[in-house]
């Protein structure tokens, strides 16, 4: 208790200091692990105990990202979007492979690095770009985008991952999906309807369904951080989604607080001996190669250059799903605590800067207007009409916010 006590604390004081320069408090996590590993107090952790709060942390993570992929939100991602969060995985996949293979890393190692470096943040983009309030914006809409098509991929990872053989495991893990989306859409909506009318109730069954889901899908081999994600979707549809969210996200700030601390807290362990280059030169490469693969590819579809631009930037930097992944490579002993530290850092820093790119992302795209030139087609397309909506039917909006 005492420990734990110790650790919020820590994390509350240096996460208000961090407020003050506009960060995200993902940082002030992973600086009260750092803190304890330097104050060589890493040793005084239950080691055992805080590796189950991480697991949970994570699995309720999983579960608010489940709750918002609803068949609406599907729908809304757009064919565009699809192909363009595709392309993006595929070519920042291939250049940060080719990339690690040349500072000698392993075939594995290499693909963990490069599809770590691939992920963008979707809790710090949807936040930073909630505060410019520019989510309803065109590039708003295409990086919510391509952060969907991210997190799909990066689920799809996770569930590989953690079933163990690549092909059994994904048949199993899209039978789960099919099967959770089924029952999201014809019976469970009905069932917590019911319960819906208490509060405690319905927080009381929304539990007992996650950790239901745990225990089921445990039993068929994969992770209780999946069970989270599966459990989600399977409420996504159900009308009480928004006060099971409200409810649930507490509990996901507490325990996702002790993933990011104990992670923080073995960075100092990881040996980094020959990873200052690799580390300045994969940072670089998020900060400024992501931004400019989406330039190309946006550039090609032809969407003019302050939209590619504006896109790009929300792209640099490394996700928590990327260091979620990391820590289960290197669980499962795919990976070693050097690779892990590497993509820590990378993370760290991309974090860090991507948040002021993104802050001030008018200012850049004004100072690079003519050099952003070469990424615009001579016949780009006209953006008007993506935000324009043609309705056939009357609306007539009661009440306000979410109860309008």
């Amino acid at each position: 208790m005492l420990e734990l006590a110790g650790i919020v604390i820590v994390a509350a004081l240096i996460a208000l200091l961090l407020k003050l320069f506009r960060q995200p408090i993902i940082l002030a996590y992973l600086a009260t692990g750092l803190l304890i590993s330097f104050l060589g107090l890493t040793h005084r952790i239950d080691q055992h105990t805080f590796s189950l709060l991480s697991d949970l942390g994570v699995m309720f993570l999983l579960f608010l990202v489940g709750l918002e992929i609803n068949y609406t939100s599907i729908k809304h991602v757009g064919k565009m979007s699809v192909l363009l969060g595709f392309g993006q995985i595929i070519l920042t996949f291939a250049v940060g492979f080719i990339i690690a293979l040349v500072f000698h890393f392993g075939f594995t190692a290499s693909a963990y690095i490069a599809i770590a470096l691939t992920f963008s943040s979707t809790i710090i983009v949807v936040k930073l770009l909630s505060e410019k309030k520019d989510l309803n914006s065109l590039y708003g809409k295409i990086s919510i985008g391509f952060l969907l098509v991210q997190d799909f991929v990066a689920i799809l990872l996770l569930v590989v991952l953690s079933g163990g053989s690549p092909l059994p495991s994904l048949i199993k893990g899209i039978v789960l999906v099919a099967v959770m989306l089924w029952l999201g859409r014809k019976i469970i909506p009905h069932l917590f309807e019911r319960v819906g009318r208490s509060q405690e109730m319905l927080f009381l069954i929304s539990l007992a369904w996650v950790f239901f889901v745990a225990l089921v899908v445990h039993k068929l081999g994969f992770s209780i951080e999946i069970a989270g994600f599966l459990a989600g979707i399977g409420l996504a549809n159900s009308y009480e989604s928004f006060q099971i969210a409200s409810h649930i996200r507490p509990l996901r700030d507490f325990f996702i607080l002790i993933f990011f601390v104990t992670l923080g807290a073995s960075i100092t362990v990881f040996n980094f001996a020959g990873l200052g280059w690799p580390v300045i030169v994969f940072s670089l490469f998020v900060l400024i190669g992501n931004p400019l693969i989406v330039l190309i590819i946006m550039g090609m579809t032809g969407y003019r250059r302050r939209t590619s631009f504006m896109t790009g930037v929300t792209m640099a930097q490394v996700s928590e799903f990327s260091l979620i992944l990391a820590g289960l490579g290197l669980k499962l002993g795919h990976i070693d605590q050097s690779v892990v530290g590497l993509i820590t850092a990378v993370g760290i820093i991309t974090i860090v800067t991507s948040t002021y790119l993104i802050i001030h992302a008018d200012r850049i795209v004004q100072k690079l207007w003519h050099f952003l030139a070469i990424f615009e087609r001579i016949d780009p397309m006209n953006e008007d009409g993506f935000l324009e909506q043609e309705f056939h039917k009357p609306i007539i909006l009661i009440g306000a916010q979410r109860i309008g």
